[in-house]
C-alpha cells in the first residue's frame, strides 16, 4: 500500500507540474523598463546653402590691418561649400577643412557666419608659408560674408577679408602669337 501511496503522490505532482507547463495563462508582459533598447533614428538638418553663396570659389585678394593692407595670392586658393555644414579648398599648398554655420544675423559687413574647427593636410611649402597661415588665420575668425555678383567677400572679427571670384568670372591671359 504504502507503494502505491507513493506512486499516486508522485503521478499527482507530475499532474500538476504538466498542466502547469502547459497552461494557457498569457505570458507576463514586459514592463517599458524589460524591454530591450531600440535604435532611435534622428534626423539632423543640413544648412542649405544659400544659392549666392554654392559653387567654387578663388581667392583675389586678402585684405590685412583692417583691410588696409591688401596681398594677392601668388597661387590659387579655392575654396568651397558643402551642404553637410563644411567647407573645403587647396590654400595653395595644402588642401584645407572646415566647418560652417550661419547666425542667421545681418551686420555691416553681410550675413553672420562663423568658420569653426580649420585644419589642413601637413605638406610644408616654404614659400607659401606665410601665406597659407595668413589665409587660415582670416579663414577662421570669419563672422560675416557677402556675395555681390560673382564676387564673395567674407570678412573676419579682426577686420581682415578675404575676397574671391567665381573660377569662371576670372579672366586668364590670353597668349596670343604674333601674325607674321
Amino acid at each position: 500500500m504504502r507503494k502505491f501511496l507513493v506512486l499516486l503522490a508522485f503521478l499527482g505532482i507530475a499532474a500538476v507540474m504538466i498542466t502547469g507547463c502547459t497552461s494557457t495563462q498569457p505570458a507576463v508582459q514586459p514592463t517599458p523598463a524589460t524591454l530591450p533598447p531600440t535604435m532611435v533614428v534622428t534626423t539632423v538638418a543640413t544648412p542649405a546653402v544659400p544659392a549666392p553663396l554654392a559653387g567654387d570659389w578663388i581667392v583675389t585678394r586678402m585684405g590685412i590691418q583692417d583691410g588696409t593692407a591688401v596681398t594677392t595670392p601668388t597661387t590659387q586658393i579655392s575654396l568651397s561649400f558643402m551642404t553637410d555644414g563644411t567647407l573645403t579648398g587647396y590654400d595653395g599648398c595644402n588642401n584645407y577643412y572646415a566647418a560652417y554655420a550661419f547666425t542667421g544675423q545681418t551686420t555691416p559687413k553681410g550675413q553672420g557666419m562663423s568658420i569653426n574647427n580649420v585644419s589642413s593636410t601637413k605638406k610644408y611649402c616654404s614659400t607659401l608659408a606665410n601665406q597659407e597661415t595668413m589665409y587660415l588665420t582670416i579663414l577662421g575668425k570669419v563672422m560675416a560674408y557677402n556675395v555681390d555678383g560673382e564676387q564673395l567677400s567674407m570678412t573676419a572679427s579682426t577686420g581682415d577679408v578675404l575676397i574671391y571670384q567665381r573660377p569662371a568670372s576670372l579672366v586668364t591671359p590670353v597668349q596670343y602669337s604674333p601674325v607674321g
